[in-house]
């Protein structure tokens, strides 16, 4: 166990500096609470965006985001993905939606977040459960506006780190 908190932990680290400390707590209430939850992802580059858009559009493979480079709150290191673990194998919320248990410990985890400032795509129309972001009171459209400004794309998320930190 103390193995995928590590993980999970170095990539909460990965987000912008303003909101690791929420994320941080929303997540060892989580553990606290014996909830084995995983974080799967926190910050990306817009690149590593770009390849998760292309998969099932140009690339083969299924869709695994609906978001393009720079609409991702994880292009700016304020989204998280989670998952539960059983044993050393990752659940889904598709593999946790008809058991009972797992269903209110997927819930809880959210709930936790929520509480910390955090929005859930739990909530959203396009349902997207496992997927959490603070984007600190700016939209993704205000967030890419600001950053597009640069010339430098792969500087994105450092961009934002500094200029979240003034």
């Amino acid at each position: 166990m103390i193995e995928f908190v590590d993980v999970s932990l170095g990539r909460i680290r990965t987000l912008n500096p303003k909101v690791i400390e929420s994320a941080t707590k929303a997540f060892q209430k989580s553990i606290s609470q014996f909830i084995p939850v995983f974080i799967v992802w926190g910050s990306r580059t817009v690149e590593q965006q770009e390849v998760l858009y292309r998969s099932g559009r140009t690339m083969l493979g299924p869709i695994i985001t609906a978001r393009r480079p720079g609409y991702s709150a994880h292009n700016y290191g304020l989204g998280l993905d989670f998952c539960l673990l059983s044993g050393k194998k990752l659940l889904s919320w598709n593999e946790c939606f008809d058991n009972p248990v797992l269903h209110e410990k997927w819930y809880r985890v959210i709930r936790n977040f929520e509480a910390e400032g955090w929005e859930s795509g739990w909530r959203w129309p396009s349902f997207e459960p496992g997927h959490l972001q603070n984007l600190m009171g700016h939209t993704i459209g205000e967030l890419n506006i600001s950053y597009t400004k640069h010339e430098d794309r792969n500087n994105r998320d450092k961009d934002i780190r500094e200029q979240s930190e003034d």
